[in-house]
């Protein structure tokens, strides 16, 4: 077989779609834009018009209710879309927001498997009522290469009433940790040790929680210990600038444009990643190489952020169009 390479963009973004409605496909809550989100239906083709053309694959969390997930996908002229798990029970009233983007005239959609969490929270973590989970994909090159990615969006937990151990982080940890083992099973089943792969998400564990006095780092290096049966690395930390925090801004000033790609934030390569600055880094890009005696190879670019700033509506108050940032990277593959 004749040797082939080629490029992939991938990207994953926790859009903050969020608009909860009264019945499926039913109206949305009243004052959803002041107590969930804001301008969802203004920001949902917004988000679709910022990554058509830019990416090949679009791993995104929360975009919840098939009229955002529309709203997006209409902003492609062809495009083939997997959905993660659906809604799976009394309690779980949405399903896991997960959706996955691929440009056909790029890449093929050859393979799509789901999986709903059976660990999680309870009633005291507004989350728990949405089915978090992991969508596996499998993409195509026209020369045959393949690369596997898995998306997922893990518990925050809280955030609903005011009661004893709704703000129990500790709690939450584990059961994120749960999720994670869960994940780590279900990624090891569907893969293919040929193909590199990504696994992306929003997994709420901070770089550097602040919430842990004297050892900031203890949540994230239980988070590498659950994720080793992957044999991942973190793509930030190997081939990043800076300390790339993702989420939790207050201000326009601390996502200061990129000189050359407006929509990037600029990463500072003086940034100390032992005393961080604003933000945190929940968004994850972790990546695992094939095994060494396999055909494909790939080289990363480093990864960017992109706030995508400027838009007829914004998301978090620092100007960006989710609260989130985007992550992406760029994998150059080639196969012997």
């Amino acid at each position: 077989m004749a040797p082939s390479s080629g490029s992939i963009r991938v990207v994953f973004w926790n859009t903050w779609l969020l608009r909860p409605r009264l019945w499926p496909d039913g109206p949305s809550l009243p004052l959803s834009d002041q107590i969930f989100a804001p301008d969802v239906s203004r920001r949902a083709p917004l988000v679709g018009q910022a990554l058509a053309g830019r990416f090949d694959v679009c791993a995104l969390a929360e975009v919840f209710d098939r009229r955002e997930q529309e709203a997006v996908t209409e902003q492609w002229d062809d495009l083939e879309v997997a959905l993660g798990p659906d809604d799976s029970g009394m309690l779980r009233r949405v399903g896991s927001g997960l959706m996955t983007l691929v440009d056909p005239l790029a890449l093929e959609l050859v393979d799509t498997a789901t999986l709903a969490f059976s660990a999680g929270g309870d009633f005291r973590d507004s989350d728990s009522y949405a089915t978090k989970g992991v969508l596996f994909v499998r993409v195509r090159l026209p020369g045959g290469i393949e690369v596997d990615l898995a998306s997922t969006h893990l518990l925050a937990g809280g955030e609903f009433l005011p009661i004893p151990g709704s703000g129990d982080h500790q709690r939450h940890h584990r059961a994120r940790m749960a999720q994670v083992d869960e994940l780590v099973e279900f990624v090891g089943r569907h893969r293919n040790q040929e193909n590199p792969l990504l696994v992306v998400g929003d997994f709420n564990v901070a770089r550097h929680d602040r919430r842990l006095r004297g050892d900031t780092e203890a949540y994230h290096r239980d988070l590498l210990d659950h994720l080793s049966p992957l044999d991942v690395s973190d793509v930030w930390s190997t081939h990043g600038i800076g300390t790339g925090p993702t989420a939790s801004f207050r201000d326009a000033v601390e996502l200061p444009r990129d000189p050359v790609l407006a929509d990037c934030v600029v990463d500072d390569p003086d940034e100390s990643t032992d005393r961080p600055g604003p933000g945190d880094r929940i968004d994850y890009l972790w990546y695992s190489p094939p095994w060494r005696r396999a055909r494909t190879r790939a080289e990363l670019d480093r990864p960017r952020r992109w706030a995508f700033p400027g838009r007829a509506a914004r998301g978090g108050p620092g100007g960006s169009l989710s609260d989130h940032l985007a992550l992406s990277v760029t994998l150059h593959l080639n196969r012997r």
